[in-house]
């Protein structure tokens, strides 16, 4: 039995997939929670993490396209609805 059970590409992308995909959420949930008012770190970091998290979805679920469809499309709407949830973010508070 082997102990490591990254022993594939695939079985890797989906690892980096499922991590990008939570720090893409928890940042869209911390700008959906922080008040915009105030002046704390916590609203620079999250877009730092959106971000590096966006990039990285994105370029894993392009990459996973060929080898897993099913996940490479909720990679790319997950990618395409948090997106759209930040760029009106601000409008609505």
């Amino acid at each position: 039995m082997n102990r490591i059970p990254i022993d594939t590409h695939r079985s890797l992308f989906f690892v980096i997939f499922g991590v990008f995909e939570a720090l893409l959420l928890g940042a869209v949930v911390v700008h959906w929670s922080v008040d915009p008012r105030g002046l704390s770190g916590l609203d620079d970091a999250a877009g730092v993490t959106f971000w590096f998290s966006f990039l990285g979805l994105s370029i894993v679920s392009w990459l996973l396209r060929r080898g897993a469809p099913r996940l490479a499309v909720v990679g790319f709407a997950t990618v395409l609805t948090c997106f759209v949830v930040c760029s009106f973010l601000p409008a609505v508070k």
